[in-house]
């Protein structure tokens, strides 16, 4: 009986150590310091690439799993050098993993045939990460942009942020959200003030026109944010915090769960900003010596996703819901003798719903189909506040709607070792407003079909041609081409060159905006033309390696001539009547040097940025003097490795800035006025704890203490000092993975 136990004892131990022998893993460990890495990406490939399944390695950088049959791996973590190999059943290999310093290696889908390194894609894309965003303790959109060389950020404190790329902006800048645009903009432009990075992977942004792939709107470049998706079988969750010497306090929290082929991920931020009062405008009645006027708002800001994914294999389906709701409050200075103030509440509601399909059908073909409803409404309350009795009452509302559906597919047909891919699709698009500062209710629809073609006739050419129709319910529409180049001269030398010609049709505010009241008298104009350019880029990349060195040389240049340009522009001096108004033309050309260096934990980069613009008004091909600006930047980044910290600085300067000013002495003439220049500064360090599950980022902004402009020039001599920032900033930032 006793020998029958030993038996069934060593049959136990035998059969647990086939077990464990059978147990496959894979550990990851910092190649420098030698500590494992958690939540590292293991994805797990059949020979011939079809995806098995996605893994997430532990506190102890560990993932384990069976295996049948050998496989490929591809391990990857944010900021560290991706693995690749194979492995095969019963193996355990420990795998070290090289921090990255180079962004070349950045993963690019806009305007893409599929998912593709930036330094292969035939368009210049440049990609800001989660980790730099998170490095510098980022916010919103806005302050993810603002250190990049070739744009140039404008702030208004009642209606946000807004920026400039080549020259233009407004409506000539088209935002994507996962490729699905966004629409509500205020006086042309997206606040980026109010769009929430928590849940941002990372950004790509594409220069000059992508009308041919992205349609209207996108003749100065497309700005594409991509959100973070759980492609995993792990379940995160993440909450982070923020607070500043300004009165922000924002709190977000993300969370996935994955069972299956099944992922339901939720992510919910809240942003307080209290306001700043700079002084700058004190009402002329105010004898109390008490100011309720605030320069820089106090404003509320909320923002939802919700989004079920399901992928089985190469077939993903996701179903996706948005939702951002802002309220910004105006308080006025009070009548002193009565004590009443009148104050008016601005509220927007944007909700983003989102049906996406993917399949790849062959080994060589794969389709892609979005479907999206956009509802944008923004309402502004008249609030009469009594500030002896402490009520406050609505007295008038006022509100515009708008409606936006799209929908888009794709069809790519990529073979390998083929000299030749296409993709052909379709974008649709209907917009729909209607309310109190609309004349009338108005729609639009643009209705395209596209087509490109990549073409490689040897391994260091590719040529990409495209054409795009359109028929558009209110505008006619050229035939719309573009030709994208790129030539490998050698490993490290690559040459980027387009044409393309781009269009815009004027936005439903542009041709029906009814707006008057005390501060404001603007008109729209449904005479307006479409807007087209012609735009030229080019582009080199030139990489040295040397040992741990590596150098980057990175001149761009770009001109674009644009017609019937639509401007916003005086059109009665006595009334103070502002309207829509096509000019006969715009041209702006200019160019950006960009220099990096990286060695291990050090990275440097300056940049400049020079833009010139020249306009011909009434279209007889008289042209103004050129006027240009520039920018400038330096960025500057250590990582203390064996510290675990961080630190970075970057600094930019505008130049003295151009605007256009209308003469009072006769209508259709205008004049060039100036906004002088300024710097800013921030500087950051952050530093990881509890096994990099804590991150902590600690910092200053607009060190330079910079409050307002001056804008100069005028022909009646006058000046004047607008608000631009409300000075400097001392933050921190925390970030807990679970």
């Amino acid at each position: 009986m006793k020998l029958n136990y030993i038996y069934i004892l060593v049959f136990a131990l035998f059969f647990q150590s086939a077990i464990i022998a059978q147990n496959t893993s894979i550990r990851v460990i910092d190649s420098q310091t030698n500590q494992e890495i958690p939540y590292v990406t293991v994805a797990l490939y059949k020979i011939n690439g079809q995806l098995i399944r996605g893994l997430v390695t532990d506190n102890n950088g560990m993932v384990r799993f069976d295996l049948d049959d050998r496989v490929n791996y591809s391990v990857s973590f944010l900021g560290f050098e991706t693995l690749e190999g194979q492995i095969g059943k019963g193996e355990h290999l420990t795998l070290e993993m090289t921090e990255q310093y180079d962004t070349l290696d950045d993963i690019v889908i806009t305007g893409q045939y599929g998912p593709k390194k930036a330094d292969k894609s035939i368009y210049k894309i440049n990609v800001i990460s989660s980790r730099d965003m998170q490095q510098r303790g980022v916010n919103n959109l806005a302050e993810a942009l603002s250190q990049e060389s070739f744009i140039r950020l404008k702030t208004d404190p009642s209606t946000g942020t807004s920026l400039e790329m080549q020259g233009m902006g407004g409506e000539n800048v088209k935002y994507l959200i996962d490729g699905v645009p966004i629409i509500g903009r205020v006086a042309g432009d997206i606040d980026l003030s109010q769009i929430n990075m928590d849940n941002v992977d990372h950004i790509e942004i594409v220069q000059g026109p992508m009308s041919v792939v992205y349609g209207t709107s996108a003749l100065a470049g497309v700005i594409n944010i991509i959100t973070k998706k759980n492609k995993t079988s792990k379940n995160m969750f993440t909450v982070n915090g923020y607070t500043d010497t300004k009165n922000n306090y924002n709190v977000g929290v993300f969370g996935s769960i994955s069972k299956g082929n099944s992922t339901l991920s939720v992510s919910g931020s809240r942003n307080i900003f209290q306001g700043i009062d700079l002084d700058l405008n004190i009402a002329n009645n105010n004898t109390t010596g008490k100011d309720r006027y605030m320069e820089f708002k106090p404003k509320l800001v909320y923002n939802g996703d919700i989004e079920y994914a399901y992928r089985k294999n190469d077939f993903q389906v996701s179903v996706k819901s948005s939702i951002m709701n802002s309220e910004l409050k105006n308080y006025a200075n009070e009548n002193p003798f009565t004590l009443i103030a009148y104050d008016n509440n601005y509220i927007t509601l944007r909700s983003m719903n989102t049906l996406n399909f993917s399949d790849r059908i062959s080994k060589s073909s794969s389709y892609n189909v979005v479907g999206a409803y956009t509802y944008f409404k923004r309402t502004a309350e008249d609030i009469r506040s009594d500030l002896s009795e402490l009520t406050h009452t609505r007295t008038g509302t006022t509100g515009t709607i708008f409606h936006n559906l799209m929908t888009r597919g794709t069809f790519t047909v990529a073979p390998e070792e083929s000299k030749f891919n296409y993709q052909f699709g379709w974008d649709i698009n209907s917009d729909k407003g209607d309310g109190d500062r609309i004349e009338k209710e108005a729609s639009m629809s643009d209705y395209a079909a596209f087509a490109s073609l990549q073409w490689e006739p040897i391994s260091s050419i590719s040529l990409q041609p495209g054409l795009r129709y359109i028929y558009n319910t209110s505008f006619e529409t050229p035939l719309i081409f573009s030709m994208n180049a790129k030539w490998g001269i050698i490993e490290n030398l690559n040459i980027r060159a387009s044409y393309a010609k781009g269009f815009r049709a004027p936005s439903l505010k542009e041709l029906f905006l009814d707006f008057h009241d005390s501060n404001h008298n603007l008109a729209g104009n449904p005479d307006l033309k479409a807007e087209t350019t012609d735009s030229y880029n080019a582009s080199l990349l030139y990489t040295i390696n040397k040992g741990t060195s590596t150098i980057k040389l990175e001149p761009s240049i770009f001109y674009n001539d644009g017609k019937d340009v639509i401007a916003l522009i005086r059109t009665n001096p006595v009334t103070e009547e502002y309207r829509n108004t096509n000019f006969g033309g715009r041209r702006t050309r200019g160019f950006n040097i960009n220099l990096a260096y990286l060695n291990k934990g050090l990275r440097l980069s300056a940049a400049y940025n020079k833009t010139g613009e020249s306009y011909d008004y009434a279209g007889d091909a008289i042209w103004t003097k050129e006027v240009s600006y520039a920018n400038y930047t330096l960025n500057g980044q250590y990582n203390f490795r064996k510290a675990g910290v961080i630190l970075m600085a970057n600094y930019k300067l505008y130049g003295k800035t151009p605007a256009l000013a209308t003469s009072s002495d006769a209508l259709g003439d205008y004049y060039f006025v100036y906004k002088e220049s300024m710097s800013d500064l921030e500087t950051t360090l952050s530093k990881k704890f509890f096994k990099n599950k804590l991150d902590l980022v600690i910092g200053g902004k607009n060190l330079f203490d910079n409050y307002w402009s001056r804008t100069y020039g005028y022909e009646n001599g006058q000046e004047f000092r607008s608000p631009i920032n409300y000075g400097r900033t001392f933050f921190a930032k925390v970030n807990y993975r679970f």
